[in-house]
């Protein structure tokens, strides 16, 4: 009991930031999917673009956050001002070589068999879009510190005035100048939410005693390796995890607008599902490096195991109404009055007990990777995802779309390879837990 009050009580604020911030991606789709499905399918091959290279670049800049939450719980508090110095910094540096990347990324969608015009909306959608991320990862290299140090209650106040901020301007931008008027709101939010949080950090009493943006020295950039060498691995991961999302997506989309519109819209309900495992795999993840840090290894399992329950309950809880109101869910993102809307909704129907299916395998894995990354067990981690995402779920969906399944095909290929990446992973915090325990190092 103690463990899950200890865990909620970190994890509550980071589960309202989770949908606040999650929040504005569901706006998005939502103001995008009232535009048309030709809009909705530009602006989901742009968003699906950006959070894979966001997703890479926010797995290196997370690992701060676990270095904060190991020198916290040890008592080295000028180590934690170091590693989340050394998080910014590498957030800025990985923002400018990204934004190049996607400011150029139509070639690659062309190549990728998408349709040109399709590419075009996306190509534009992105070059409002990149300028929001250098802000958006300084905002979760903040959250990360707040986190670690079991201070997070000032970012639900930041993501839902940012929530606020993206419904309105999404809303007037998009009937001034269509869906790149929702790139653009969504750039301005992130902007807010960045130095508002800087702001808070420089002036909330719960910072003071940890001067972030006092100045570099040494200390700070020696800390840049050992958060590389946690870091890189967790982009793999986190990339290797998005990237069988996202090339699924790109699969559906060589099968039209219409299979990427409903597969877009069920996507959005399984993030929508994800944001309380997601904050859960924060709390936890912090609080299982606390732990760590102090060499409180029982705790380390209690955590672990008290977190994957609580996730699973809740995706139980999710699966079920996906299940009872599948056409009102799906109406969200496919209002009536719009072109080929019909036919977007029945594939979409179809995939229903697969998007359900694959909310609860999505919020499993989530707590058991983190758990692992926690202990630095990075690499073995991403060697699972390697096996799970790519050597089985995306030639399976590869497979199945193009040999009679089509769109099922697609999330059938996901769900196998989440199902596959949940059970190594589940067998070796097994295995790595109770050796900590038999073992009791040092850490």
């Amino acid at each position: 009991m103690e463990d899950g009050r200890a865990i909620m009580a970190l994890a509550i604020p980071l589960v309202l930031s989770q949908f606040a911030q999650t929040g504005i991606l569901f706006i998005d789709t939502l103001l995008m999917g009232r535009l048309g499905p030709a809009s909705l399918a530009g602006g989901a091959l742009a968003l699906s673009a950006y959070y894979f290279c966001y997703i890479l670049v926010f797995g290196a800049v997370s690992a701060s956050s676990n270095l904060v939450a190991l020198a916290h719980g040890a008592g080295r508090r000028r180590e934690v001002v170091a590693a989340v110095r050394a998080g910014i910094l590498l957030s800025a540096l990985l923002s400018l070589v990204i934004g190049m990347g996607l400011w150029h990324a139509k070639p690659v969608m062309l190549a990728l068999g998408q349709p040109a015009d399709i590419a075009d909306v996306a190509q534009g959608f992105l070059r409002l879009l990149v300028w929001g991320m250098p802000f958006s990862l300084l905002f979760m290299a903040l959250r990360g510190f707040a986190s670690g140090i079991g201070k997070p209650g000032p970012v639900p106040f930041i993501t839902f005035s940012a929530l606020a901020l993206s419904a309105t301007l999404g809303w007037v931008l998009s009937h001034w100048i269509g869906v790149y008027g929702i790139a653009l709101a969504s750039a301005c939010t992130y902007l807010y939410m960045g130095l508002s949080f800087s702001w808070m950090v420089t002036r909330h009493r719960a910072f003071r005693r940890y001067p972030i943006f006092a100045g570099f020295d040494r200390r700070d950039l020696a800390i840049v390796r050992p958060l590389l060498k946690i870091g890189i691995p967790t982009a793999g991961t986190l990339g290797l995890e998005s990237s069988l999302f996202n090339a699924c997506a790109w699969l559906m989309g060589a099968l039209g607008a219409v299979q990427l519109a409903a597969h877009q819209s069920m996507m959005q309900l399984v993030i929508a599902s994800f944001m309380v495992p997601l904050g859960l795999m924060y709390a936890v993840s912090m609080r299982v490096g606390q732990a760590a840090g102090a060499g409180e290894w029982e705790r380390v399992r209690r955590s672990a195991l008290v977190g994957q329950g609580m996730a699973l309950v809740w995706t139980l809880l999710t699966a079920t109404t996906l299940f009872l109101a599948p056409d009102a869910l799906i109406a969200l993102f496919l209002p009536d009055g719009r072109a080929n809307v019909v036919e977007a909704r029945a594939v979409a129907t179809s995939l229903v007990p697969l998007a359900a299916l694959l909310c609860l395998l999505d919020g499993w894995q989530s707590l058991a990777g983190a758990v692992l990354r926690a202990l630095k067990d990075a690499r073995i981690t991403m060697v699972i995802y390697t096996v799970g995402c790519w050597g089985v779920g995306l030639p399976l969906s590869w497979w199945l779309s193009r040999h009679g399944l089509g769109p099922a095909g697609v999330w059938w290929g996901m769900c196998s390879g989440l199902l596959v990446v949940c059970l190594l992973l589940y067998w070796r915090f097994e295995h790595a837990t109770r050796r900590l325990i038999l073992l009791r190092p040092k850490f």
